[in-house]
C-alpha cells in the first residue's frame, strides 16, 4: 500500500467517526424540531448538513496537504475519492432520518494551492537563500491556514513605536500594504502582535501572551489560541498580492501557509521545490473545494455550493 492509499484510508476512518458524531447531533437537532414545531422545521437539519459537508471535506483536505505528495495529480485524486466516499456516508446518515442529501461531486471544483513549509524549529525565518527580507509567495490570490511557532528569546525586544527590527509579515498588492509585527515587548517581556493596516501612520499593539513559545494564527486572528482583536488578516487590500516576510533573523521557529493560485503560477524562487532541500520549501495542494450540496426532506428543499477552505480569513 503507498503513501497516498495510506492517507486516504486513514482519512475515510477518520470520516466514518465523524459521521457517526454527525448522527448523534442530527438526533438532538431532530428532537428539539419536533419539540418547537415552527416555519424553521427542517431548516437546523439542513444547516447541520452543511456544516458536516465543510468541516468533513476541510478534514479531508488537510489531512492530504499535510502528507507531502510529489504529483499534484495524485493528490487530487485522493482528495476527490475522499470526498465522494464521504458523501456516501452522509447520505446514508439523512436517508435514515427520511432525508436526501447529496453533495455533487462529478461538479466539484478543486482549486490549486501551494503548501509552504518551515519545519526546522532552530532555523529563522529566512528565505532558502538565508535572506532576513524576501517574498514567500508571489502573485496569489489568497492565503489561508498561515499559522506560526515562535520562540520568545528569538525576538526583537521593542516597543510598538519602534518596530524597524521587529519580524513583520507584509501583504503587498503594489497599491496597498497591511502588516503585521511579531516582537518581544520591552516593557512586559510578552511575544506581542502589532498591527499596522494601508494608509496608517503607524502601528497598535493588537494582543500579547506571556509565553516561551507562541503560535500565531494569522489568518484566523488568534494568538495562544485566543482571539487577537485587531489582528484582521490583510483587512484594507483586495486583489492578488505579494506575501513578504521582513526582519526574518528575528523569529525563529515553524510556521506553515496555504496559498492560492487557480493558475498555478505562483512566484517560489526563494523556497525550495520539495523538502529534501529543507526548510523552507513548497509542495502541491488543494486551497479550497467549491461543491454542489442539496438536503431535500418533505417540508423543505434547500441546496447551494458551498467554499471549503480550511484557516481561510472568515471561513
Amino acid at each position: 500500500m503507498d503513501r497516498g492509499q495510506l492517507v486516504l484510508v486513514t482519512g475515510l476512518a477518520l470520516a466514518v467517526v465523524l459521521v457517526a458524531l454527525v448522527l448523534l447531533a442530527n438526533t438532538a437537532i431532530y428532537t428539539e424540531n419536533l419539540a418547537t414545531r415552527d416555519n424553521g422545521v427542517g431548516e437546523h437539519d439542513a444547516l447541520g448538513y452543511r456544516a458536516s459537508v465543510i468541516d468533513g471535506v476541510g478534514g479531508i483536505v488537510e489531512r492530504e496537504n499535510a502528507a507531502e505528495y510529489d504529483d499534484r495529480s495524485e493528490l487530487t485524486a485522493n482528495v476527490s475519492d475522499g470526498v465522494a466516499t464521504f458523501d456516501d456516508l452522509l447520505r446514508g446518515s439523512a436517508a435514515r432520518g427520511a432525508a436526501g442529501a447529496r453533495a455533487d461531486t462529478d461538479a466539484a471544483t478543486y482549486v490549486n494551492g501551494t503548501l509552504v513549509r518551515h519545519t526546522d524549529d532552530t532555523r529563522a525565518f529566512e528565505s532558502n537563500q538565508s535572506t532576513s527580507d524576501w517574498t514567500v509567495v508571489g502573485d496569489t490570490e489568497g492565503v489561508r491556514a498561515f499559522v506560526a511557532t515562535v520562540d520568545r528569546a528569538s525576538l526583537a525586544t521593542t516597543e510598538a513605536d519602534s518596530l524597524s527590527g521587529a519580524f513583520t509579515v507584509v501583504v503587498d498588492n503594489g497599491t496597498e500594504r497591511w502588516r503585521a509585527y511579531l516582537y518581544r515587548n520591552a516593557s512586559t517581556d510578552h511575544v506581542a502582535v502589532a498591527v499596522r493596516p494601508p494608509g496608517a501612520a503607524g502601528a497598535s499593539e493588537v494582543c500579547s501572551v506571556d509565553a516561551v513559545t507562541a503560535t500565531v494564527d494569522f489568518t484566523r486572528g488568534t494568538l495562544a489560541g485566543d482571539p487577537c482583536r485587531g489582528l484582521d488578516w490583510a483587512a484594507g487590500t483586495s486583489g492578488e498580492f505579494d506575501l513578504r516576510f521582513d526582519n526574518g533573523t528575528n523569529a525563529v521557529g515553524t510556521y506553515d501557509l496555504t496559498a492560492e493560485s487557480r493558475a498555478d503560477e505562483l512566484v517560489l524562487a526563494t523556497v525550495n521545490p520539495d523538502p529534501v532541500g529543507g526548510s523552507p520549501y513548497h509542495v502541491p495542494a488543494v486551497y479550497a473545494v467549491e461543491i454542489p450540496i442539496r438536503y431535500q426532506t418533505t417540508e423543505l428543499v434547500y441546496g447551494e455550493t458551498v467554499r471549503v477552505a480550511p484557516g481561510e480569513h472568515d471561513d
